[in-house]
């Protein structure tokens, strides 16, 4: 007994031929790769870009809370009644309790408005501790005998922005 069977022919097609690929799809997979390059090249540009001001902001930021710690140290321990501040410098003399501690020299902290940096100044060694610093302030806040000292330090970033830094500190109630 034998079934009936039908063979399906495409006219003119050979249904098995598999040696390569058509044009068109060679074209297709060319864009379609481009395509996905181009996204790929700026996701990846945008990441380093990113990366890279996050760098430089971070590593002007950290430099900016470095000198205010020294400033915030220093001046805590400063001898009562030594101070001198204006509006961009503080000077004063450091409380040499320790007998480790001979330095009993005036210290001074500036902000050169034409360089941007603040600067430490112990003796004869001038020590650049922030650049790029567009502003800095000193406010004297004492009354009596209390002693008090703001102060705010501005930088600007690689891309023009601001960032401030404000502390403030009493100095130790010490005498010479």
């Amino acid at each position: 007994m034998m079934k009936n069977r039908t063979k399906l022919k495409a006219s003119g097609l050979h249904l098995n031929n598999s040696r390569g690929f058509t044009l068109i799809e060679m074209i297709s997979a060319i864009v379609l790769l481009g395509v996905i390059g181009i996204f790929s090249t700026q996701f990846i540009t945008s990441i380093t870009q990113s990366a890279q001001l996050t760098t430089a902001q971070k590593g002007l930021v950290d430099d900016a809370k470095l000198a205010m710690e020294w400033l915030i140290r220093e001046t805590r321990v400063a001898v009562k009644g030594s101070t001198m501040t204006t509006a961009t410098s503080i000077t004063f003399n450091k409380f040499n309790g320790y007998d480790v501690d001979t330095n009993a020299t005036s210290i001074q902290y500036n902000w050169n408005n034409g360089n941007q940096t603040l600067t430490r100044t112990s003796g004869t060694t001038t020590t650049i501790l922030a650049t790029q610093v567009t502003n800095f302030n000193v406010n004297n806040l004492s009354s009596g005998d209390e002693e008090l000292y703001e102060f705010t330090m501005t930088l600007t970033g690689p891309n023009g922005e601001n960032f401030t830094l404000e502390s403030g500190v009493r100095p130790r109630s010490t005498t010479v």
